[in-house]
């Protein structure tokens, strides 16, 4: 069966506009989440941006897929994984690659230096409370790393009392628990939250694997805290602190039976946020994010990233919008039985930005400068402007310009016979354009077109023996967002079509599909909660120059779900992943999730 009836969701887009309410710029719309990752500000807002946020209903209903996974259901993100839970997993957002993409964790960096990503495979949705994407450049807020877009996480607490708690069971031996609780008491607020899974996962590997294939099991271990407190002083001010820590343990295929890998991932800040004057607010804040993982067998060695970050940002409320203002500092170190010819650099960076909204129209601009202590200065910007168009809905465009700074071990790593670091590599750079229509609805069916074309200079490539900045990449595409309500059923559909090339050669960026999409419906019936999706991706190419021998074939997974709600506190869900059991891979020799099942038992007390 051909997957990919995308055609059907591409039309859906074609349909004429017939509202006739112009809404001025600053009005909530369909596809306008409320964020503050977009802008960097201090309170929830509205953005121009692409945004999607994540909630906590939605993660619930995820079943037993990973974050990777629902990234790529809800957002519209690909996904290259390796085996199966805990195995590396990349996400890439509109055909940038996973080291292009910034990942937060509560506002901190907490990813790896020494390859520039962060093991989104070992972050559990039991510890998450909602999830904020942004695509498309953010350097000009967030410097190096977010030339695709940013990821932000945020870890569980309420802002009410909560308690909750959660088991679940399913296929391979998948045991999870959890439990957290969040009190308020006058100007005290906490919040805490555990909870550990084990999975007896089969095999990362298959037979076409190119090396170290095992057929025995690699099981997957994961034990996870969080923890917030605030104080709200009697002038006002507010002190917090948030720490989060997921320890996971993986076995994995390398040559060896003990093959294993134990990763941590962890990271502590503490705040200080003022209200100045009426129209000022200000928060100073200084945290450290660590990513250490051990591997033993075939190659035993330890990585260990640290990096230090502090930040103090303003936020100036002006007449029709918000003006943010901030200095940061952030320290890398990497620590290593492998000798790194330079472990320490810092980077200091001021940037500012401005909303303004004002009769029917928007404007959002940004602008950093990176002082780095290797690479020295960096300017990027952003600038975007929207306004309403009468009777088809809000139609904005943005230009930004984003960078990435070359890795520790790309620059200072260990060589090794048929390859060498190469310390004079440059921060490789992108440009990206985009135009969005946020349309009125359309016989009930809210709508959102996003036109983007992003181009990236100074890739970084392996060129026998070493690696230089040579590549040039483009993706061209498109993005379609539907949303309605028919016959008692609440749905969605995204789709995405785009262009993603290697303009030195025209080949078929590594692991980029032309075509992709999600459909998602659900609805109740009394106490019953009754859900399913279905995914597609058109064919990819595991290897960089388009050869027919790494060709992936498309391929579609349906999910479905059932719930049901005991009482006021207690419900119970049989999620069902990869329904019709589709075999598949992401990457060569890395089979997709098979079918599984995971019945989930919940309480919550508010």
């Amino acid at each position: 069966m051909k997957p990919l009836p995308l055609a059907a969701l591409f039309g859906l887009a074609s349909l004429g506009a017939q509202a006739q309410v112009m809404l001025p710029a600053n009005t909530p719309r369909p596809f306008d989440p409320i964020v503050v990752t977009a802008n960097r500000t201090l309170e929830p807002g509205l953005t121009l941006r692409d945004a999607v946020v994540i909630t906590r209903e939605e993660l619930e209903a995820a079943g037993a897929l990973s974050l990777a996974e629902v990234l790529q259901r809800r957002a519209g993100i690909e996904v290259r994984a390796t085996g199966g839970p805990g195995q590396p997993q990349g996400i890439f957002i509109r055909g940038a690659g996973s080291g292009h993409t910034l990942v937060l964790i509560d506002g901190l960096r907490a990813g790896s230096a020494t390859v520039g990503t962060t093991s989104i495979e070992n972050i559990p949705l039991e510890m998450i409370e909602r999830v904020e994407v942004v695509k498309g450049p953010m350097s000009s807020l967030y410097g190096s790393d977010a030339i695709g877009g940013v990821v932000q996480i945020f870890t569980r607490g309420k802002d009410v009392p909560h308690f909750f708690g959660a088991g679940a069971y399913g296929t391979d031996n998948d045991f999870r628990l959890s439990s957290g609780v969040a009190t308020v008491e006058g100007g005290t607020r906490l919040a805490f939250s555990a909870g550990a899974r084990k999975v007896d996962a089969p095999s990362a590997t298959t037979e076409r694997v190119p090396f170290g294939h095992d057929p025995d099991g690699d099981p997957y271990e994961n034990a996870f805290a969080n923890f917030r407190a605030s104080q709200r002083l009697w002038q006002g001010e507010v002190l917090a602190l948030e720490a989060f820590y997921s320890r996971a343990r993986t076995k994995f295929d390398g040559g060896s039976p003990d093959d294993r890998n134990d990763q941590t991932i962890s990271g502590a800040r503490f705040t200080s946020s003022s209200q100045i004057t009426r129209d000022w607010s200000s928060r100073l804040a200084i945290g450290q994010g660590r990513d250490k993982i051990d591997f033993t067998g075939s190659f035993p060695s330890r990585f260990e990233t640290r990096q230090d970050q502090y930040s103090w940002i303003n936020e100036v409320k002006i007449p029709g919008g918000t003006f943010v203002a901030g200095w940061e500092m952030l320290a890398q170190k990497v620590l290593s039985d492998t000798p790194f010819a330079v472990n320490e650099r810092e980077t200091q960076s001021i940037f500012a930005s401005i909303q303004q909204a004002w009769d029917t129209q928007r404007l959002e601009a940004s602008w950093r400068r990176d002082d780095d202590d290797q690479f020295g200065e960096r300017n990027t910007g952003s600038v975007g402007y929207g306004m309403a168009w009468a009777g088809v809905g809000m139609l904005s465009a943005t230009f930004a310009r984003g960078f990435r700074a070359p890795t520790f071990y790309d620059l200072y790593g260990p060589s090794f016979p048929g390859f060498e670091t190469n310390p004079l590599l440059k921060p490789e750079h992108s440009e990206s354009r985009e135009i969005s229509l946020r349309g009125d609805p359309i016989w009930g069916v809210r709508w959102k077109v996003t036109a983007f074309d992003n181009q990236i200079e100074d890739l970084i490539t392996f060129v026998m023996p070493t690696l230089v900045n040579v590549n040039r990449a483009r993706i061209r595409g498109v993005e379609i967002g539907l949303q309605g309500e028919a016959w008692g059923w609440r749905w969605s559909a995204t789709a995405t079509g785009q262009r993603p090339r290697d303009e030195a050669t025209g080949a078929q960026l590594q692991g980029r599909a032309e075509r992709f999409g999600t459909v998602e419906a659900s609805r109740s019936y009394g106490a019953w909660t009754v859900g399913f999706s279905v995914h597609a991706t058109g064919e990819r190419y595991d290897s960089p120059n388009q050869d027919p021998a790494t060709l992936l074939p498309a391929y579609y997974v349906a999910d479905a779900r059932v719930g049901y709600r005991i009482d006021k506190f207690w419900s119970v869900e049989l999620a069902a992943n990869n329904l019709f059991d589709r075999r598949y891979e992401t990457s060569i020799g890395y089979e997709g999730r098979r079918r599984g099942l995971l019945l989930n038992v919940r309480f919550d007390a508010f």
